[in-house]
């Protein structure tokens, strides 16, 4: 399989994406193409978390957040229909170019949840952001919908937080 393209001047690496992302108050098609990406990759990336604990309710937490990443992606998918016209559909995680550089394995922490937490409540803000700044309310009404989820992200990271310190 092909890698999906990236839009023009995109970041290459997911990192890079992110701190993009994070820094649009008004986002243009290029960047939510970016940002379908960016939230595709989450399927992948919450999965990696949930195989790096043996406890089945951690475990199922990260994986509902990681579904929850990719309906993220496919709101954001329509959102671009809405103001373009232009279909983008997310990838699949080898389709996806944030994706092909190997993510590496690490130990599940506390702390690790809980950064990750705090990154999930800016996800609510920053999509609060463009949903006032868009211009277009289907496309607010699809970004509110996902900083809602973005809390809710935040508060089951947190569970698990508290689940791995039992």
């Amino acid at each position: 399989m092909m890698p999906a393209a990236l839009p023009p001047g995109a970041p290459t690496d997911i990192g890079a994406a992110f701190a993009r992302i994070n820094s649009v108050t008004t986002p243009t098609l290029d960047d939510l193409k970016i940002m379908v990406l960016v939230e595709a990759a989450g399927l992948e990336l919450y999965g990696k978390l949930a195989a790096g604990t043996d406890n089945t309710a951690v475990a199922a937490l990260l994986q509902h957040n990681g579904r929850e990443e990719m309906a993220h992606a496919h709101r954001v998918a329509k959102a671009i229909t809405a103001l373009s016209g232009e279909d983008y559909p997310p990838p699949s995680a080898n389709e996806n170019p944030y994706l092909t550089a190997e993510i590496p394995e690490t130990p599940l922490t506390v702390e690790k949840l809980r950064g990750l937490a705090l990154g999930e409540v800016a996800g609510d803000t920053l999509y609060g952001t463009w949903a006032a700044n868009i211009g277009n309310e289907e496309a607010a009404r699809l970004f509110r919908l996902n900083g809602k989820e973005e809390l809710d992200h935040a508060a089951r990271l947190h569970e698990a937080a508290e689940l791995l310190e039992a």
